[in-house]
């Protein structure tokens, strides 16, 4: 690889997402294919996303790298990708010169194409006709437009978890329209405490609607295939 990587995600108070972005990135970094692989968060950090950056960037420098290409490890369109990280990015840039190039990759939940094959296997696994796909959800203009797109691909529906529609209103439509078996997949990056919310809530659900039998599914587990994709994305960028 022509150049270093850094895999930016939203942060947590929850130790989890942390653990995992840790495990992702060291699994990334084992592969031939990968150089340098680092991490860093938008938020509760000690310190703010522009200083990672460079001293990330300094580090690639120091290793005889002139470009960083960033990853955000986002799954939908919101204000943190369209306006929070390109702000820090720049920051960064005019902070370290030009001595080495930061690259600001597409989101990873842009990658409809490559991501719904990954989440279809998944659901292969179980013969459940109605499934649902939970995401965070954003306020943004257009932002739930790749979740669309993925649940239009997958044939799940989607809901949000900040915005409606909510799990618990498809649930009482689909119930009340006879339907006695249901998937979830909760579509977000890593495990905390959301994914624990609505494990907790299918659980309830289980106990209200006892004839009803309701599935929940991991969709981007740490395996191989996860980091395979991670990996083509980051080669594609850095040889085009």
């Amino acid at each position: 690889m022509l150049s270093t990587s850094l895999l930016v995600a939203h942060g947590s108070r929850d130790p989890r997402p942390q653990q995992a972005l840790n495990q992702l990135a060291k699994r990334l970094g084992e592969r031939p294919g990968c150089s340098l692989v680092g991490t860093a968060t938008l938020e509760l950090a000690p310190l703010p996303l522009h200083q990672q950056i460079q001293n990330f960037a300094k580090l690639s420098q120091s290793w005889g790298y002139s470009q960083v290409q960033i990853l955000p490890l986002f799954l939908s369109s919101g204000v943190h990708v369209n306006a929070d990280l390109p702000e820090e990015i720049a920051i960064a840039q005019a902070q370290i010169g030009s001595e080495i190039q930061l690259n600001l990759l597409p989101y990873f939940g842009s990658q409809v194409n490559h991501l719904a094959p990954l989440i279809s296997t998944k659901m292969a696994t179980l013969e459940i006709e109605n499934w649902i796909l939970i995401a965070h959800g954003s306020r943004h203009p257009g932002g739930n437009q790749p979740i669309e797109q993925l649940s239009a691909q997958i044939r799940a529906i989607p809901v949000y978890w900040s915005v409606s529609p909510n799990l618990d209103t498809q649930i009482q439509v689909l119930i009340s329209s006879g339907v006695n078996q249901i998937g979830i997949i909760p579509y977000f990056m890593f495990s905390g405490g959301i994914t624990d919310a609505i494990a907790q809530s299918i659980q309830q659900f289980s106990q209200q609607f006892p004839t009803v039998k309701f599935d929940l599914i991991s969709p981007l587990e740490i395996d191989e295939n996860l980091v395979a994709l991670i990996e083509d994305l980051l080669l594609y960028s850095a040889t085009h």
